[in-house]
């Protein structure tokens, strides 16, 4: 049976990396970055158990879709999955202010269920398990809840 991992964000994908150079973000990850006009619902890629919730208050607040706003404010969710740890990382834009988290640490959630919102143009980061093969690559456009990104 194949395994699915959702885009948690709807968005544009403006990178895919193989090798992670933060040591938070993980080895393998997709950053998709959230124009003013999309959605900007977070939800779970896959189904899992909320193990940390990460908040980073203080960072800056570059435009989402430059390099530099890996060190904006933002808000990491760590999931426990039948594949691995997945992080999602909800990253604050230049016109953001407000990330929401609505998920709790120990709470189950199921894959395209929500977990938080960011307000106006914004970036989230989501790392991909080993043994997921990554389906898309950078300009693409993604929806929340039904874009696949990975699979097994």
């Amino acid at each position: 049976m194949t395994e699915q991992m959702l885009s948690p964000a709807s968005g544009k994908v403006t990178r895919v990396e193989e090798g992670g150079d933060r040591e938070d973000r993980g080895d393998r990850t997709i950053s998709i970055f959230m124009h003013l006009h999309n959605v900007h619902v977070t939800a779970a890629p896959l189904d899992g158990v909320v193990k940390k919730i990460t908040p980073e208050l203080g960072g800056t607040f570059k435009p989402a879709f430059l390099r530099s706003s890996d060190f904006n404010t933002r808000n990491t969710i760590e999931l426990a999955t039948k594949y691995g740890e997945v992080k999602v990382v909800q990253i604050a834009g230049f016109f953001t202010r407000k990330i929401k988290c609505e998920v709790k640490v120990g709470q189950e959630v199921a894959k395209g269920e929500r977990m938080g919102k960011i307000c106006f143009g914004s970036r989230v980061d989501v790392s991909v398990p080993e043994g997921l093969e990554i389906l898309v690559q950078k300009g693409e456009k993604v929806r929340c809840r039904r874009t696949v990104l990975a699979e097994r």
